[in-house]
């Protein structure tokens, strides 16, 4: 039954019940019958038919930033990746000095020379790279053409005033060395040259005037290599 039907009779029976009940009677059920109706009402209330939701609010201000966490702990090694592509070939390279061509000498003077007019005779060889000084003669013979370069040092003796020492090729004079000082005080003096030879022509130095000076210290020397090959 529904609860509009159900009010209505009641109120129906609360105007019926006078007229058939005494007065005490009537005010026991006009009691219970009010009961019963506000039970239903109340019933209804509850039963009913909710309004509609209010809006939300606005959200709040964030939050401070909670303080930094312990450091985790190492990960695993991750996977070894996939070996790359070969990159592209270089360049051929310059070739290098082959035996043949490698060529160099080095000689110096241990003890005094005097000889005037002739050729200078070193008592030390310190590098021969190919053999090609010859130490008995003091002369250096080119086994292939090409371009050298030779530079000598002297030290004139005190004994004397003057040193005159000649680069010569093969018995020509290329240039000369000279150095001076008096009596009693030494003096150094060098000079270097790049020289093209032939297969089998000789450089050597030779004496003119004067006196050097040798000892262990090794002040005179003479030195040359070969820069390249001619054809």
């Amino acid at each position: 039954m529904a609860v509009k039907d159900f009010i209505t009779w009641h109120l129906l029976a609360l105007f019926l019940i006078p007229f058939c009940l005494c007065q005490d009677e009537y005010m026991e059920v006009s009691r219970r019958s009010n009961k019963a109706v506000a039970k239903v009402l109340q019933s209804h209330h509850q039963t009913g038919h909710r309004g509609n939701h209010g809006n939300n609010g606005n959200n709040g201000a964030p939050g401070n930033e909670g303080a930094k966490g312990d450091k985790g702990d190492k990960g695993d090694v991750g996977l070894r990746g996939d070996r790359g592509h070969h990159g592209p070939k270089g360049e051929k390279g310059y070739p290098g000095i082959p035996p043949e061509l490698q060529i160099a000498f080095m000689a110096s003077m241990a003890t005094h020379f005097s000889n005037q007019n002739s050729g200078i005779i070193f008592s030390s060889v310190e590098t021969n790279v190919g053999n090609f000084f010859d130490v008995m003669t003091g002369r250096f013979g080119a086994p292939v053409n090409g371009v050298y370069f030779f530079t000598f040092n002297m030290m004139k003796h005190e004994d004397v005033e003057e040193v005159y020492v000649y680069l010569m090729h093969n018995g020509n004079t290329v240039f000369s060395l000279y150095s001076y000082e008096s009596k009693g005080k030494a003096d150094t003096s060098g000079n270097s040259a790049v020289l093209k030879l032939a297969k089998g022509d000789e450089v050597w130095l030779r004496m003119g005037n004067g006196a050097l000076h040798g000892d262990h210290q090794r002040f005179s020397t003479f030195a040359g290599f070969l820069l390249f090959e001619t054809k």
